[in-house]
């Protein structure tokens, strides 16, 4: 599913006020700076949420988002290494824009650049009003680099997976994972095990065999993975199975569920 599919579902959504209260926004793990591809997508989104409501055109809302909204409150910070402090007068910001009510929009939105920044003090702080904000009110935290967000706060979002930007010098998909392995260096017995997958689906242990006790290995083929499937352009209803199966992976992995059970789900979605 492409970029502008992921941002016209989102805006069919905003449109029905069936946003979720609360997203994570990641780009592809081969997307190139994504931490301002991070950004740009989310002011992409914001804008055509503007242009739609007011009427005018997307240059005009763009202007108007960076001018500043009274309805969309952003947290951003220069240093990505720096971490959020429970004190820092921009989530003072967080707490009093949630008592106040729309003026401009329908929807309310705040987005918090470099999730991964949040303290647990400041997580803690934070979970009541994760789990139900102000009305009409939409939290984006975005997590450029994929890095690990405490469970507190991402076991309460929806993902959204921003597949990277293709250009029209990239070369055609690969259709089978064992050469996408091949391709990205993974050993020529580890890929044997994914070719016994995809010749019978059922003959899925020898790939658990293989992972056992390998923890680095096994974060390095789900990444792998979630890259496989970025590139092939899989349908909205293929990357949504996929979206979902890795959720439920990330959740199971915080509570050390045995690597075949959280893995299950991820294989079956990949045809």
């Amino acid at each position: 599913m492409s970029n502008n599919t992921i941002l016209e579902k989102l805006i069919s959504l905003w449109a029905k006020d069936k946003l979720a209260h609360f997203y994570i926004i990641q780009p592809s793990p081969t997307q190139e700076d994504p931490r301002e591809f991070t950004r740009s997508w989310t002011r992409e989104f914001l804008g055509k949420i503007i242009s739609e409501e007011k009427s005018i055109s997307k240059a005009d809302a763009l202007n108007k988002l960076d001018l500043g909204n009274s309805d969309i409150l952003q947290i951003l910070k220069e240093d990505e290494n720096e971490n959020y402090s429970v004190n820092d007068e921009s989530f003072n910001e967080f707490f009093k824009f949630q008592n106040y009510k729309p003026l401009e929009l329908k929807q309310r939105f705040v987005v918090i650049d470099d999730a991964h920044s949040i303290t647990k003090i400041l997580s803690n702080k934070l979970l009541k009003t994760l789990e139900e904000p102000a009305a009409n009110t939409t939290i984006l935290m975005l997590d450029p680099y994929r890095k690990k967000i405490l469970p507190t706060i991402s076991s309460r979002a929806i993902y959204i997976r921003v597949p990277a930007e293709i250009t029209h010098t990239e070369s055609k998909p690969i259709e089978l994972l064992s050469d996408f392995l091949q391709e990205n260096g993974f050993k020529e017995d580890f890929i044997l095990n994914i070719k016994k997958i995809e010749s019978n689906r059922s003959n899925i242990m020898p790939l658990y065999d293989s992972l056992k006790g390998k923890k680095s290995l096994e974060i390095e083929f789900i990444d792998a993975l979630t890259r496989f499937v970025n590139q092939r352009g899989c349908s909205y209803k293929e990357l949504e199975s996929f979206t979902k199966a890795l959720k439920w992976y990330e959740t199971a992995a915080v509570f050390n569920n045995y690597s075949p059970e959280k893995l299950t789900g991820l294989m079956l979605t990949i045809n």
